[in-house]
């Protein structure tokens, strides 16, 4: 009897070692020599779910922007607030770090590759979205997509500090800052108490 394999399965275990290179080493670091020798098997087993390196490419940087968003939506579903969903989606713990090391790693190559270039820029905008719809939703309908604009921009701005920057925004002070960046931007009510605190 053929042993069944689920294809979904191990395209995501290959992207997730893909992921771990690029994050440690930059996105030239993979081959599928490499990702091969991370997951113990041939490279004749890579090219198996992937039809190039371009394709795991595409895939790893799909599936770490795809994490990002899942976890500001599950903080919107959970009812959480405007800074309850933007931590959910901050580096605040080393998987959350992982995917903005990918995603960082990235622009540099996406600049000049459509593909790419559109990945980034749905992730980016997806977000908008969902901020604008909080804040339509927290009755500020007018300018919320301007708002939606600088709130990103913030946010945007501590995870590359917090990616980057060793000494720079652990957990803690990136929670502080953005709740500092979120009142500044919208007013007082936001340093109020968060859902659920």
């Amino acid at each position: 009897v053929p042993i069944q394999v689920d294809r979904d399965q191990q395209r995501r275990t290959v992207t997730d070692l893909a992921a771990r290179l690029v994050a440690d080493d930059g996105v030239s670091a993979v081959t599928f020599r490499r990702v091969a020798d991370a997951a113990n098997t041939s490279t004749a087993i890579v090219s198996t779910y992937f039809t190039d390196k371009r394709d795991l490419l595409l895939s790893t940087l799909r599936a770490a922007a795809s994490r990002t968003s899942m976890r500001f939506e599950a903080a919107a579903e959970s009812g959480g607030g405007l800074q309850d969903c933007l931590e959910a989606w901050l580096p605040l713990d080393e998987e959350r770090r992982t995917d903005w090391r990918v995603i960082i790693a990235f622009w540099g190559v996406a600049v000049a590759d459509p593909d790419l270039a559109q990945v980034q820029d749905g992730h980016v905008g997806r977000a908008r979205g969902r901020v604008e719809k909080l804040l339509v939703s927290d009755g500020r309908r007018r300018g919320a997509a301007a708002l939606a604009q600088q709130v990103v921009a913030l946010t945007l701005g501590i995870a590359v500090q917090a990616v980057f920057d060793p000494t720079g925004p652990i957990a803690r002070r990136q929670r502080a800052v953005l709740a500092d960046g979120l009142t500044r931007l919208l007013g007082a009510r936001e340093a109020g108490p968060r859902a659920g605190s």
